[in-house]
């Protein structure tokens, strides 16, 4: 199914280059990184199955998963039946990492893994019938990101779906964490102007509200375009104990879930026609 890309001419440097995306990172920054350092790869995280069945993969569905990663999302498609799946990172860390995945599964058929970049990749037009892309929006800039559903548009058949999973919700720190800190009696040096961890400064330059990722899908053809909000209500860059608590009583109420909800699910549907 690989095809030569395109065009030949070089793209221009991604805005988060690939060696940010190391071994490190791989074991101990990124969902499902537990479960795969502690087995050697040979277990994944649960939430892998749970997508797949979010994002309506059927039996017999041929699968892309843009930003792989280990890759663990493959292994697990042709796991529940995909006939084939295949994944492309652009980190060579990741694809190291993803064929040692694969290798523990005893290298299932149909299963691959490219290194390729999100922006050009190497796979015929209208081959796949589900693309997923899982904690990569936010690491895309919105010119990245549109060449990269371009790319999704491209490999998906008509009527083929794609399947997103971002964090962080941007609601969460730009307007909840920030109002917080504004209100808060005495806050001090506590609460600092960005709540962020070093990792997320680095490497997450376009994060998305509901509003904004149901835009870019409009904008790049996609019908249908559904977002919600997950279960994933995350506190740790709160600097008070009794400050946190707003989140979990913002989340029981359904006009504001939005303000405390960290990530976000979007589903669409590429034009039959």
């Amino acid at each position: 199914m690989a095809t030569e890309p395109r065009s030949e001419a070089p793209l221009d440097d991604p805005a988060v280059a690939a060696s940010e995306y190391d071994t490190d990172y791989y074991l101990h920054s990124c969902i499902g990184a537990d479960e795969w350092r502690e087995s050697g790869g040979a277990e994944v995280a649960g939430l892998y199955p749970g997508v797949l069945t979010l994002a309506g993969m059927e039996r017999g569905a041929r699968v892309l998963d843009i930003g792989t990663g280990r890759a663990e999302l493959v292994r697990v498609a042709v796991e529940m039946g995909a006939a084939e799946a295949v994944g492309v990172d652009y980190s060579p860390a990741a694809i190291e990492m993803a064929e040692e995945t694969l290798r523990a599964a005893g290298n299932p058929p149909g299963a691959r893994a490219l290194l390729a970049d999100a922006r050009r990749i190497p796979v015929e037009d209208g081959a796949f019938d589900l693309v997923t892309m899982l904690d990569v929006v936010e690491h895309l800039t919105s010119e990245e990101l549109d060449v990269s559903l371009g790319e999704a548009t491209r490999a998906l058949r008509p009527g083929g779906a794609i399947f997103i999973h971002t964090a962080p919700n941007a609601n969460v720190y730009e307007i909840t964490y920030r109002l917080q800190r504004r209100l808060w009696p005495g806050r001090g040096r506590r609460w600092p102007a960005d709540p962020r961890n070093d990792f997320e400064r680095r490497m997450h330059v376009n994060e998305q509200t509901m509003g904004s990722l149901r835009g870019v899908l409009r904008r790049n053809g996609f019908e249908d375009a559904r977002v919600w909000l997950g279960r994933w209500i995350y506190t740790d860059f709160v600097p008070e104990e009794r400050a946190k608590r707003l989140y979990h009583r913002l989340a029981r109420v359904p006009l504001a879930r939005r303000f405390a909800i960290m990530e976000l699910f979007a589903r669409a549907r590429k034009p039959s026609s």
